[in-house]
């Protein structure tokens, strides 16, 4: 695992001098302290910080080609690369080292784009191509490597974050207003937008290439498959899925350094963990995180499993001291990141990292095996439709009616009251309501002048785009949005940053494409059978875990934030958000944030979610040095 920089100049000998280079790369060391290499030639510039995974002693980047003509630098892990290797070598290309890095070279040598089409695993990568003066790029499947892209009228630059064209002086800072009603609204930013104009993130299973003559030119070449109702055999389905998702965890388990395993007591990372017991060969590490407040916590769920596999495991407790880490979680998310989840992945992370090199995770299970609530919710929503309206809005307005005094209750019955509302709206509109989990779009108009033009149903389609698709079925379109846009947009962001903020490889054997390529063929009737979430993967462990622990109600990784923001952080957000040069103080009416800051305090309303996002933007234009100017 590493991290990337990289420029090209349209004209030979236009590089920018050496020290920008040397800021991008410096911006990124947290992500490689291993090694460090650059490369410079006459049009192109690029560096590497390395992480050393597979190959300790060899796999040195920037690695050029035999010639000296083609240079590569390489995020990532090629989990297959011994098989690829293999083909090079029937073909009559020899491979003299034992790197990834070199096999996915001499790949692009032989067959260019067509390369990606062999690779299983996490990347992002740029080459240079001298044959042709061309660049090339590519990212993973499903983005579990992030590539951020400015193109100006000198050239191209790259690197794994978005801090590094930062530093390197290729980023006007001026934010995005769509990027800006997208993270009030629904908590992260979707790409390819970024919070910065003029800065872009190439998409998950994209590549492109540049040439100072033509531009840019960029293409998919991989997407998750339209979900249909091909596939109805119960038993086999279960039999194929864990037949790939045993062969995905073995391909992930190989490596140089010492590895553990994510494990958060729900079915996601304890079914990782059962089928690495099988093919591990030794003793697992799992590493855990909980909190005090019972309703939050699974570390009960997680010792369960670490006991039945004779786990070596480690706990963390994190508790409202830990949030003095936000201005640097601020910083390595690299934009307004409001995933309040962040914050045990960080310190899961930071403890699993005094361990271990490399951890497994059960991130991208609810993707591929429909495990998230919104599905039930849309199952509801269309019973709920068939009430007439008039009770409809009669129940609605009893629960908003109800008396205010105890938050979780309180939340509870607006949350059901929203649920009845949201049911009189179209699919595509109604999903895009569910996800608006900071601010809804017309109470977001309300508040804040500035964001007002963009709160329109437009900028949900933008947005949402997958879900107003008129021709797809709500669940299928749900599928792909998931798997296209929340899976590499918010979770696999909040997972990398975290992580390799200090140096920890994630592997995430639900992420293997061929598992996608199958489930996106199940019936979704055998896939959630009266709306049963995870159903196919829950049987498939059947053989490793008894009932009550497979069909438990879903808890999640969330965090607490109601009880914290009312206690110990009340003083904190107030000082912060209220502050006279408070960059939300331009966003919004001030009288709006010391109403949503007093109602959350007095348990008139649960805020959390809210002054999470708040807090976490006033943080992030604090740490980037984000003024007024920037709105302009």
């Amino acid at each position: 695992m590493c991290g990337i920089v990289f420029a090209f100049a349209k004209v030979p000998g236009a590089l920018p001098d050496p020290a920008a280079l040397d800021r991008m790369d410096i911006a990124i060391r947290h992500r490689g302290p291993d090694e460090h290499g650059q490369k410079r030639l006459e049009q192109v510039a690029m560096g590497h910080r390395r992480l050393a995974i597979i190959d300790l002693q060899g796999g040195q980047q920037p690695m050029g080609s035999p010639d000296g003509l083609v240079w590569i630098v390489f995020n990532g892990e090629i989990y297959n690369f011994k098989d690829v290797r293999a083909e090079l070598h029937r073909a009559g290309h020899n491979i003299r080292g034992t790197s990834d890095t070199e096999v996915l070279l001499t790949a692009y040598l032989v067959w260019g784009a067509d390369c990606l089409a062999r690779l299983n695993g996490m990347f992002a990568f740029a080459v240079f191509d001298g044959r042709d003066g061309s660049v090339f790029a590519a990212r993973d499947r499903f983005g579990e490597k992030p590539l951020y892209i400015a193109e100006t009228d000198q050239g191209i630059y790259m690197a794994s974050e978005l801090k590094a064209l930062v530093a390197g002086g290729y980023v006007a800072k001026k934010l995005d207003p769509l990027a800006l009603y997208d993270y009030f609204t629904g908590h992260y930013i979707k790409g390819p937008r970024t919070i910065f104009r003029g800065v872009r993130r190439l998409q998950p299973g994209h590549w492109l290439r540049y040439t100072a003559q033509g531009g840019t030119v960029e293409q998919r070449y991989w997407a998750p498959p339209a979900p249909t109702n091909e596939l109805t055999d119960e038993k086999s389905i279960i039999a194929q899925s864990l037949d790939l998702l045993r062969d995905s965890v073995g391909m992930r388990l190989v490596s140089d350094v010492p590895l553990g395993f994510f494990l958060s007591g729900g079915v996601d990372s304890s079914a990782v963990v059962a089928l690495a017991s099988e093919v591990a060969g030794t003793r697992l590490e799992t590493f855990s995180i909980g909190f005090d407040e019972a309703r939050y916590d699974e570390r009960e769920h997680a010792r369960y499993v670490a006991n039945k596999f004779g786990t070596r495991h480690h706990e963390f407790v994190l508790r409202p001291a830990g949030i003095d880490v936000i201005d640097r979680i601020a910083w390595h998310c690299d934009e307004p990141f409001a995933d309040s989840s962040a914050l045990p992945v960080w310190y899961l992370s930071e403890m699993t990292r005094q361990h271990v090199t490399v951890a497994l995770s059960g991130d991208g299970g609810d993707e591929m095996f429909a495990g998230y609530d919104s599905y039930r919710g849309h199952l509801l929503s269309e019973r709920l439709r068939r009430l007439p309206g008039f009770v409809r809005a009669g129940a609605v307005a009893a629960l908003r009616a109800m008396p205010s005094g105890n938050t979780g209750r309180r939340a509870a019955w607006l949350k059901l009251a929203r649920n009845i509302e949201d049911a009189g709206l179209p699919s595509g509109e109604r999903f895009a309501a569910k996800q608006q989990a900071v601010f809804r779009r017309d109470y977001l108009a309300s508040i804040s002048p500035w964001l007002a033009p963009q709160c329109t149903k437009g900028s949900d389609q933008v947005l949402y785009a997958a879900m107003f698709d008129s021709g797809m079925d709500p669940l299928a379109a749900m599928t792909l949005w998931q798997q296209t846009v929340g899976l590499p947009d918010d979770m696999l962001v909040k997972v990398d940053r975290t992580s390799m903020a200090h140096a920890l490889e994630v592997r995430a054997p639900f992420l293997d494409h061929r598992i996608a390529e199958l489930m996106n063929r199940v019936d979704m009737n055998v896939k959630l059978p009266d709306g049963r979430q995870k159903y196919i993967l829950r049987k498939a462990m059947e053989r490793w875990f008894p009932a009550d622990f497979l069909w438990r109600r879903k808890q999640g990784f969330a965090v607490p934030l109601d009880h914290w923001f009312k206690d110990g952080l009340n003083d904190h957000v107030r000082q912060t958000l209220l502050a006279p040069n408070a960059m939300v103080g331009h966003l919004f009416r001030r009288d709006a944030l010391e109403r949503i800051i007093g109602e959350h305090q007095r348990l008139d309303r649960d805020w959390g979610f809210a002054l999470w996002a708040l807090l976490m933007f006033e943080t992030w234009c604090a740490r980037y040095e984000i003024g007024p100017d920037a709105l302009q």
